[in-house]
């Protein structure tokens, strides 16, 4: 691990003169002495940085993501042993040792879908049917009566999804689900009015594919062949990619909305009924200007607009995947691991989700779409699971490839933020992953040859901080150069960042995070030094930080939780930190990162507290950002609902 080089020069004359010393074969016993001391004040709790778990004076230009005077993310190895040691490679297994016994292809002559039998299997003792899934809302669906076919069928274009049974004397032998893309008469017209406005004019589709709870170091980690081919074959990396907020909620509704969560709760409340369907979000906006949409989310319980929210009245987008999921969830034989769906039928659940959007681009690559596809499920919950995706998803970039989608289309590979839980969360380089998720961005040829300022924006923006609004604006860009909605200002910009901006052009190197609405909990633009931990100070801080959560949880929705949950109280340090922070922040300001214990739920919090000496004393700490627990609650505050206090809220009734 590297030195500290003011340690050195601290320490140089001492050890200079020691040598001399030795060297004269003098007073060699008090060189040693001298030599132990030193190692001694490394090792005792002060309020230095501690060399060991900080380097950063001492760090080259290549250890760095971003490098300015306004922002410096240090950039970690993957293979950091202390995450190592909870990592594991998972090797893939398909879900069954033989393929489905039915599938259902897209006839384009009679622009039906039609569902066949395999003929090599034999037909004449089973009897099969197949029933429509229809939703009814977000937590219901309905089925139409089962259908009796044999070799093969065409399915009605009212048909958005089908279940399968087969039987053989009286018993089911199989069942599977398909979900499909059917042809729309209203959709066909707009796609059609917008095409004759175009004159010809090339226009580009949209295809983002997102992975929930994956780092940027990460997805390098557990799925290397999947990042070496992004690298290998010219996708546009934005390494210094900083979230904006704690969760997968607020972070795709800045990327989707251009809102922080404070800003949702006001227009579009996800948790009043009909309360989403009022947000503005990105893929109405595409929409509206001639784009068939599409949006697909594995794990339908955990789903980012419906976990302990009201999720839509109304399909949000063209072809809405969620009715189908919830039926193959509940019907189709299924495994779980790490506590999340993973074998769905014949498939893993992101398999569901990947060759939904698959189809999708398939379907309509010849005319203009937007979709939006995201997974869970070998993700969400632990840092190896992933890794059994690596391969799959390498080949899926290239099945994409093949079938003429990256011709035609700007697609974003992207994730919403690093792990938040479990052991490798503790360390300092989980807490930086935690803040850094991935984003890839590749752009169609002839993107590139008729606007090369956009590929020497985006090679230039590898290493300088963004965000998921300028992502946002981005695809607004994108929007604006069909022709069809104005210019990028007709557009608007991201409500709550108004100096974010698009990826197609050159991001400032003077950003901070100030600059772009990230907060300094959040922020990875500086390094921060140890500071003894049991100080007045330090512990003045955490004190402050627990009394922050009593009164978010006294004064949340009026107080009408409060009684639900049980005051909380310093019970230890974890640890604490001081930020090194860069020139541009005036001295009477100082940034500390604690991490303590609070009584009676045992929880593990991490906060980042502002200090302004200029302000009073009772005004000179500030609580940045949400909290963040780094460690489970199941079960803590199941007397709640709502997923923002749930964290700090320790129910009342679990005493009992």
């Amino acid at each position: 691990m590297k030195r500290m080089k003011g340690f050195i020069c601290m320490t140089a004359p001492s050890l200079l003169w020691c040598f001399r010393k030795i060297v004269l074969r003098r007073n060699q016993l008090l060189c040693l002495l001298m030599i132990f001391g030193f190692c001694y004040f490394l090792m005792r709790p002060v309020d230095v940085i501690d060399p060991e778990d900080y380097p950063f004076n001492d760090l080259d230009l290549e250890d760095f993501l971003v490098d300015t005077n306004h922002c410096k993310i240090l950039d970690f190895e993957p293979d950091d042993p202390e995450v190592m040691c909870h990592f594991e490679r998972v090797t893939y297994k398909p879900c069954k040792p033989y393929p489905p016994f039915t599938t259902t292809h897209y006839n384009a002559t009679t622009q039906r879908y039609v569902l066949n039998i395999n003929a090599s299997d034999p037909t004449n003792s089973m009897s099969c049917c197949y029933m429509g899934v229809e939703r009814v809302n977000e937590m219901h669906v309905s089925y139409t009566p089962c259908v009796k076919f044999k070799s093969g069928t065409q399915l009605a274009n009212t048909t958005e999804s089908v279940i399968v049974k087969c039987r053989t004397e009286g018993v089911q032998v199989y069942i599977n689900g398909h979900p499909t893309i059917p042809e729309r008469s209203a959709v066909r017209q707009r796609l059609k009015h917008w095409a004759q406005k175009d004159r010809g004019k090339r226009v580009p589709s949209v295809l983002m594919i997102g992975i929930d709870s994956i780092s940027r170091v990460n997805l390098i980690r557990a799925m290397p062949k999947t990042a070496q081919y992004l690298y290998d074959n010219d996708w546009f990396e934005m390494a210094g990619y900083n979230k904006v907020d704690d969760n997968t909620f607020p972070n795709l509704m800045a990327l989707l909305v251009g809102y922080n969560l404070s800003t949702v709760m006001k227009h579009c409340n996800p948790y009043e009924i009909s309360g989403l369907d009022k947000c503005d979000f990105i893929w109405k906006l595409f929409q509206k200007h001639g784009y068939v949409t599409a949006y697909g989310e594995d794990a339908v319980e955990i789903n980012t607009f419906n976990y302990m929210k009201r999720g839509f009245q109304h399909p949000p987008v063209d072809y809405y995947m969620r009715p189908y999921l919830f039926a193959a969830e509940k019907l189709l034989e299924g495994t779980n691991v790490k506590g999340m769906p993973h074998c769905v039928g014949y498939a893993t659940e992101a398999e569901h989700v990947y060759n939904y959007a698959q189809e999708f681009a398939k379907r309509y690559h010849n005319d203009s779409f937007f979709g939006f596809f995201w997974t869970n499920t070998h993700s969400h919950s632990d840092i190896s699971q992933t890794s059994s995706m690596d391969e799959y998803l390498r080949d899926y970039m290239q099945q994409l490839v093949a079938q003429g989608t990256m011709e035609n289309s700007i697609v974003v590979f992207f994730s919403d933020h690093g792990l938040r839980f479990g052991p490798t969360r503790s360390t300092w380089s989980g807490h930086m992953e935690e803040r850094l998720p991935f984003l890839f961005i590749w752009l169609p040829e002839f993107l590139r040859n008729g606007n090369p300022e956009f590929e020497e924006s985006m090679r230039l923006n590898y290493n300088r901080l963004t965000t998921p609004y300028d992502l946002h604006l981005t695809l607004k860009h994108i929007l604006s150069l069909t022709g069809r909605a104005g210019s990028l200002e007709d557009l608007g910009g991201a409500k709550d960042c108004p100096q974010c901006q698009s990826l197609l052009l050159p991001v400032p190197l003077s950003r901070s995070c100030e600059d772009v609405a990230i907060e300094d909990h959040w922020c990875t633009c500086w390094p921060y030094e140890r500071v003894y931990k049991n100080s007045k100070v330090v512990q003045q801080m955490a004190e402050h930080v627990v009394q922050y959560l009593n009164d978010y949880v006294k004064s949340f929705r009026q107080g009408s939780l409060a009684y639900l949950c049980q005051p909380l109280t310093l019970l230890s340090m974890s640890e604490a930190y001081k930020a090194y922070l860069m020139d541009m922040y005036p001295s009477n300001i100082e940034i500390y990162r604690l991490i303590f214990y609070t009584n009676p739920n045992k929880a593990l919090y991490e906060a980042t507290v502002r200090f302004n000496d200029l302000l009073p004393d009772n005004e000179s700490l500030s609580v940045t950002g949400s909290v963040s627990r780094l460690n489970e609650y199941n079960g803590e505050a199941d007397c709640l609902e709502d997923f923002t206090i749930k964290k700090y809220c320790y129910c009342k009734n679990t005493l009992l």
